[in-house]
């Protein structure tokens, strides 16, 4: 044990743990709730890096981790919004094939001279947002469930796209999107940088305005909050509309980072952003997690998928594990008091 001026290494470590720093840092896990996330990304890190002999560790293999986490990290952050509030939005699907058909469309390729350049963004947002304002009025007015009304609105749009787009392929012309995304002026992808924005600013709104209070109030009991005077349609209607602004966002993305649009550009989103947002502690039952637990949980299956993959572990098996992993989760963060009787 070495010393300096009569102090020991350990009692050094000891001041460090316990100093301001390390205590902010506590306290803000435990009041945040993210401990269980935290432990279980570190416990799944440490058992591919054993696995791998510390490949998943290499920075080039945790860049690739956090820039395909990236995109579905956004998509989730928009869905969990309807789950907190004790609902639930599948019409993510629909609405990113929708939003993608569209930035083909109006995108600069060769079946087209539409060129509506870096405006396709704000479009696509808007586009995303105006599908969202629809499944949450089609809830709210005509007392649809939201299982029922997202469910019936994600085939309606995906139908829509299908038919305009026909089946096409349409590869890209301009590159200034792709481009942006893949840069890394400071270490990692700007699509990281661009999500980590996003689910800070979800998680201001949760946490600082009184729209995003509403949101907890309503998924932890509706009938309460009615009575308290929140305006439960209009934060509902709020709530599905964002999570639709930031399906376009996700739309257009995805469509530049793989170069081409189609309708089918949506397909096969829904289980794994529903598994992250679970896995990330955002209870079904809602009134639980936040944008914070949607970008963990996305990074927490972003992580085991790389290392299942990592070591070769068979696709059909990877697919069966997520499966257990989502029911787990379910299992571990529903709140059975809400429900009375399992059905």
């Amino acid at each position: 044990m070495k010393h300096v001026e009569g102090v020991t290494d350990a009692a050094v470590a000891r001041k460090f743990a316990s100093g301001p720093v390390v205590e902010a840092a506590r306290r803000w896990l435990r009041r945040s709730g993210t401990v269980a996330q935290f432990a279980s990304l570190a416990l799944v890190i440490a058992v591919f890096a054993l696995g791998t002999q510390g490949e998943n560790l290499s920075w080039a293999n945790v860049q690739v981790v956090l820039s395909l986490a990236a995109i579905p990290a956004i998509l989730a952050v928009g869905l969990h919004l309807t789950i907190v509030l004790g609902g639930i939005d599948l019409s993510i699907q629909g609405t990113v094939a929708l939003c993608a058909v569209f930035v083909g469309l109006l995108s600069r390729s060769k079946f087209t001279t539409n060129d509506v350049g870096l405006w396709i963004l704000p479009i696509s947002v808007a586009i995303g947002g105006a599908c969202g304002l629809l499944t949450g009025i089609l809830h709210t007015k005509l007392r649809i469930p939201s299982f029922i009304a997202t469910l019936g609105i994600s085939w309606v749009l995906y139908g829509l796209a299908v038919y305009i787009n026909r089946a096409m392929i349409i590869s890209l012309q301009d590159n200034r999107i792709e481009k942006f995304i893949n840069d890394k002026p400071l270490g990692v992808a700007n699509i990281v940088l661009v999500a980590l924005g996003i689910a800070i600013m979800v998680q201001f709104f949760e946490d600082r305005t009184r729209a995003g209070r509403y949101l907890y109030a309503i998924g932890g009991d509706e009938a309460l909050a009615l009575q308290l005077g929140v305006k439960v349609d209009r934060i509902k209607i709020l709530a599905f509309a964002i999570a639709g602004c930031l399906y376009g966002l996700g739309a257009v993305l995805l469509v530049n980072r793989m170069g081409v649009a189609t309708s089918r550009a949506g397909l096969n989103l829904l289980f794994p952003v529903i598994t992250a947002i679970t896995v990330g502690g955002v209870s079904l039952t809602g009134g639980i997690g936040g944008a914070k637990n949607a970008i963990l949980g996305t990074l927490i299956l972003a992580v085991l998928n790389n290392g299942m993959v990592l070591t070769a572990v068979n696709p059909y098996a990877q697919t069966a594990v997520n499966g257990v992993v989502l029911i787990v989760a379910v299992a571990l963060t529903l709140d059975r008091k809400k429900l009375g009787f399992i059905k």
